[in-house]
């Protein structure tokens, strides 16, 4: 009798979770998605308008550093060919 019980609560339990409660913390969670979306878009900056054939760079990389390789602070270093 008890595992009966158990049984038909955990299928009323499911019922009311999956008709009642899940759509209702989607439709939370949708509605705060849409205020983050709808908050970025107010505090982006508006493009400029711009003439056909204009250009514009907002990021220009710094240059490369230079490589610490000098080819002429090498020494030359003398080897001896070993035959076997």
């Amino acid at each position: 009798m008890k595992l009966l019980t158990f049984i038909f609560i955990f299928i009323f339990a499911y019922y009311v979770i999956t008709k009642y409660i899940f759509p209702l913390l989607v439709r939370v969670f949708i509605r705060k998605a849409k205020e983050k979306f709808s908050n970025f878009q107010q505090y982006s900056e508006p493009e400029e308008i711009k003439n056909e054939g204009e250009v514009s760079v907002k990021y220009v990389p710094p240059e490369a550093k230079k490589s610490k390789f000098n080819p002429d602070d090498t020494t030359d270093v003398d080897y001896e060919e070993i035959k076997e």
